[in-house]
């Protein structure tokens, strides 16, 4: 996996988890008020875990950067 896959990918779990974020408000009658606050916090601490990976492989030199497994 190049940098350029591995951080599409981030970016494309980071819009899954914010789409998430904006449809969860519809289910607060079926979850419950604390349930929402608990998935809530959650998803942006995720979403907040996702940035920092960005930003330190992003800061990566590429040449030292690799994310395939050439151990096979």
């Amino acid at each position: 996996m190049t940098l350029e896959e591995g951080l599409e990918l981030i970016e494309n779990y980071k819009k899954g988890l914010k789409k998430f974020l904006d449809t969860l408000p519809e289910q607060s009658v079926q979850l419950g008020s604390e349930m929402i606050k608990t998935l809530t916090i959650s998803s942006k601490n995720e979403i907040a875990n996702l940035e920092a990976i960005e930003k330190a492989l992003k800061r990566q030199p590429k040449s030292t950067l690799n994310l395939s497994d050439n151990n096979n």
